[in-house]
């Protein structure tokens, strides 16, 4: 995909090196999923709704290209795992964190997003790299394996991107 490889690209450039757990999984209406596979959707959950505020709300440009990014790969993961985007839900203190990033504007929303994207995607991390290792559906697992060093490139991104915000 050519706009990932130039986001990347420019992320990568300005990168600066750089030395959570998903909270309290609590949905009735998500019942019949395994609480591994339903770690990962919430977590894209949580990456869609805060991406879907980006893409209306950043100034940066390159906020808003990697929110659009991200919708798109949240809903093939989602998909992967025999889901679709929203349907698991969000944790309560992601929910808390989409409320705040809403009611704020400007360079403050792109910092604030950037940086949600950053702990989420950490946090995703982990989720995605035990998947890959014990998963029980193969094709959600299959999705994992992938998308760990794809969680990877969008965290390279994600500092660069935190750095030219600051």
């Amino acid at each position: 995909m050519n706009r990932r490889n130039i986001l990347l690209g420019i992320a990568a450039a300005s990168v600066l090196p750089m030395s959570g757990t998903m909270s309290g999984v609590a949905l009735a209406q998500t019942s019949g999923i395994e609480r591994a596979k339903l770690e990962a959707l919430m977590g894209g959950d949580y990456a869609t709704a805060t991406s879907r505020l980006a893409a209306r709300k950043a100034k940066n440009r390159l906020v808003r290209t990697f929110a659009e990014l991200e919708i798109t790969e949240q809903a093939a993961v989602a998909k992967a795992f025999g889901s679709r985007p929203g349907a698991a839900g969000l944790s309560r203190r992601h929910a808390m964190l989409v409320e705040k990033l809403a009611a704020v504007d400007g360079p403050t929303f792109d910092m604030m997003y950037i940086n949600g994207q950053i702990q989420g995607h950490e946090e995703l991390l982990a989720i995605h790299k035990r998947y890959a290792r014990t998963g029980s559906d193969p094709m959600a697992r299959g999705a994992s394996i992938v998308g760990v060093p794809s969680i990877q490139s969008h965290l390279v991104m994600l500092r660069g991107i935190q750095s030219m915000l600051s």
